[in-house]
């Protein structure tokens, strides 16, 4: 479950162009101004070879043959198998040997699991049984519409029984016996005029878009594309019934949320009896923050944030308005005893038997943090709630509440009572939304959790007793999607990083015997052929950074007087993950399988480090400046280390990234030989007025009436006569970030005669989605810092 919705995150898009070599033009491709303008292909269409074919060829096979494999169930109770999804298909996978026995989609006959549309978790209802909640296509009535499906492990053998829901109300969460739900009730009047779906999405109160990363896909269950189809047909015969399950659907809110003062009341209700008890009655603009039911579905705990006096409504992308409740919070300007969104987070702990509610509330003086139910231990008796704090900006007033913003975090321990009984505090968990933390409790007294240090995420073991704290990961990168056993203290994971694509693998609780369970990528891994190597540099300021420098397996390390190519990630605040990626957005797998050493370092900004240097991006005046200093005195080092040539640097990223790599070739025009933003912010002020409302507000503190001069210093739209670098750029047509001021951007200095080539994908929104657009401009993007940087 993710309760969460990332502040305004921009996020990748791409492709590339450049501007030496004349490029080969048909009926998909024009040139305008040297503005590249790539048409929409159909799936048996293609867009022109730039490279060799052979080089074409891998890049295809690199971006095109990955296999994501997810554990999507919690291991089975006799810790033997794992039912694990891909795009190809399903299956239960052996943890110890790895064998397998595949699921054929056509064994699951009427039914659809609800976890292939997002909704709902898989769970087992005893050793040989996966259970879930399924959509039924042989329904005769509406009450036979969903079922809890049973699938043996062995005999692929279906049972089945009805799950009647009735029509007043809305799924909030369901328990992992599948019988106890968390219900809202829809007011008459939505029943009958059929404003189920609407009101449902007043719960959610959508601060901006998602941010989609690429370690997330690969720990997300895929729905297989046998399954496509029948997914689309659901999505329209039970449309009814599916828009009582918005509240456990994670997907975006497109437009302006209606938000109202109306309440709604929040029940329990039991499949089995058809008994409701009342919970509590909540405002209708309520997010949804976390959950948590124990093992055997007796308890469960819901956090939740309101505001009861909503703001009224507007369009996504409307910009900021001086009045509105996040505007004000995250620019320091409410105190924690009047904030909403402190004082409106509340954690109900129901008991599913006695029906008695406790409410938890975070409590004391000064910036006292939000409270997240996370987890129960197995044995029923302590609840794990993950404490999220403001972060403490210089220059505000007041701290700021707005989650995607949470400087760090905590887990703290709660018995029945709930009585705190312990906290875990490290600088492992900074950045409490963009780290990604999560937690399980595998014994009534350890948890394991993903932290992250620099850009690696690894999964840490914790002691609550006796305090021992230690890193599972025996190697760099980034690990996820982790279950764990019940008795032989292991866990299940997919493991990633710069150089090895993701698998399914095995490690233990003393973090030793990990073991790859999976080999689906395998020759992916062998074809990029890459080695990593971490590398840090003390900077001027007295901070410390570190990162990895990505070559081709037969390098030297450290280089001598190699090209160099720097990559940042979108955001601001996401955190650049040792994961694989071959996309143009995240070309660091890419690139070196061609010659190019990638350095990736997570900067101010960034998780990895502690709170006051994630924080550090936003502190006065920084924005603009801080990270994109460091980057070039990063490089500085890099050249006077011998590593790299000083004549042969370039740089590269999409969204905040792209936005990074302009204004690095505006701020150190002479650091770079080579650029290639992507989808990019070049105007903060346009952002300000007609953006996301909270992003520029939170970056900047004031708008720019009270501080011109900063917005447009920070802007590189203002900047681009300081450019010397040779500038490829990509953009979709359909890109929320006005594609106009992008080609405003490559005018200024096509018309000066500079290096400048832009590549505009129609059709195409905040990144690529078609894979011939990704394959063009992988291969625009190579030509380019092949022609530029000359390796």
């Amino acid at each position: 479950m993710r309760p969460f919705r990332w502040l305004p995150v921009l996020l990748a898009s791409l492709l590339l162009i450049g501007i030496a070599p004349a490029q080969a033009q048909d009926s998909k491709t024009s040139t305008k101004n040297n503005i590249v303008t790539v048409q929409q292909t159909s799936q048996d269409e293609e867009l022109p070879t730039i490279l060799a074919d052979d080089e074409a060829s891998k890049i295809k096979h690199l971006q095109s043959d990955l296999v994501v494999t997810v554990p999507s169930s919690p291991v089975s109770p006799d810790d033997q198998v794992v039912f694990v999804t891909s795009g190809d298909q399903l299956g239960f996978l052996n943890i110890n040997d790895g064998s397998s026995v595949e699921l054929p989609t056509e064994a699951l006959g009427p039914f659809l699991p609800l976890p292939m549309l997002g909704v709902s978790q898989y769970t087992w209802l005893d050793n040989e049984t996966l259970g879930t909640l399924a959509l039924n296509f042989a329904a005769t009535t509406q009450e036979e519409s969903l079922v809890i499906l049973g699938i043996n492990r062995d005999t692929l053998d279906l049972s089945g029984a009805y799950v009647p829901i009735p029509q007043d109300l809305g799924i909030v969460s369901v328990s992992p016996d599948l019988l106890h739900f968390l219900m809202v009730v829809i007011p008459p009047d939505a029943v009958s005029s059929g404003g189920t779906a609407a009101m449902l999405k007043t719960t959610k109160v959508q601060i901006t878009l998602p941010q989609v990363e690429v370690a997330v896909r690969a720990e997300t269950p895929l729905l297989p594309r046998a399954l496509q189809a029948r997914a689309a047909q659901a999505r329209i015969q039970f449309a009814g019934l599916l828009d009582r399950f918005k509240l456990m659907q994670d997907t975006p809110i497109e437009g302006g949320v209606t938000v109202t003062e109306k309440t709604l009341d929040l029940i329990t209700y039991n499949a089995q009896t058809g008994e409701r008890n009342y919970v509590t009655t909540v405002p209708e603009a309520t997010n949804l923050f976390g959950e948590a039911w124990s093992p055997d579905s007796s308890h469960m705990a819901i956090s939740l944030v309101s505001l009861r006096q909503p703001d009224d409504p507007r369009p996504l992308y409307d910009g900021a308005l001086l009045s509105e409740i996040f505007y004000r919070d995250v620019t320091g300007n409410i105190p924690p005893t009047e904030n909403p969104l402190l004082q409106n987070n509340n954690t109900y702990i129901i008991d599913l038997n006695s029906h008695e509610v406790q409410i938890l509330r975070a409590a004391g003086p000064g910036a006292p943090p939000l409270l997240e139910a996370t987890a129960w231990a197995p044995d029923n008796a302590t609840l794990l709630v993950k404490a999220w704090y403001p972060a403490k900006l210089k220059g505000r007033t007041y701290p700021i509440y707005t989650w995607q913003f949470s400087d760090r975090a905590s887990y703290r321990f709660y018995n029945a009572d709930m009585q705190m009984t312990g906290e875990l505090n490290t600088n492992i968990l900074s950045s409490a939304s963009f780290s990604q933390g999560t937690a399980i409790f595998v014994s009534s007294d350890e948890i394991i959790f993903r932290g992250v240090i620099g850009s690696n995420r690894q999964p840490y073991y914790y002691n609550r007793v006796s305090g021992e704290l230690r890193n599972l990961g025996d190697r760099a990168g980034t690990y996820g999607a982790i279950v764990s056993t019940h008795s032989s203290r292991q866990i299940v994971l997919v493991y990633q990083s710069f150089t090895s694509p993701p698998d399914v693998y095995r490690l233990g609780w003393d973090g030793k015997g990990f073991a790859r369970l999976t080999w689906f990528n395998e020759e992916l891994r062998q074809l990029a052929n890459l080695r990593q190597d971490p590398v840090s540099f003390k900077l001027r300021s007295g901070v410390t950074r570190t990162g990895t420098l990505i070559q081709p397996a037969d390098a030297a390390f450290p280089p001598k007087g190699k090209p160099l190519i720097v990559w940042q990630e979108g955001g601001p605040g996401v955190a650049m993950f040792n994961s694989w990626a071959t996309n143009v957005e995240n070309p660091y797998s890419l690139l070196p399988t061609f010659g190019f050493p990638v350095l990736v370092v997570p900067l101010a900004g960034r998780p990895g480090y502690t709170p006051a240097s994630f924080n550090s991006l936003a502190d006065n005046g920084n924005f603009g400046q801080i990270d994109i200093d460091e980057q070039a005195e990063i490089v500085g080092q890099m050249v006077a280390r011998g590593w790299a040539n000083k004549s042969k640097v370039g740089i590269v990223g999409c969204s905040y990234g792209g936005y990074f790599t302009w204004q690095s070739v505006v701020r150190h025009p002479d650091t770079y030989a080579a650029a290639n933003p992507q989808c990019s912010l070049v105007d903060t002020i346009t952002e300000w007025t007609r953006g996301y409302d909270s992003l520029m507000p939170y970056l900047e503190g004031v708008p720019p009436y009270n501080n011109n001069a900063e917005y447009r210093n920070d802007s590189p739209a203002y900047n681009v006569g300081k450019v010397k670098a040779a500038v490829l750029s990509f953009q979709g047509s359909q890109d929320f970030l006005p594609v106009v001021q992008g080609e405003n951007m490559h005018l200024q200095l096509y018309n000066r005669g500079a290096n400048v080539r832009m590549v505009k994908f129609m059709g195409e929104g905040h990144g690529l989605m078609d894979p011939n657009n990704q394959l063009y401009a992988a291969q625009q993007q190579l030509d380019w810092f092949r022609t530029y940087l000359k390796p």
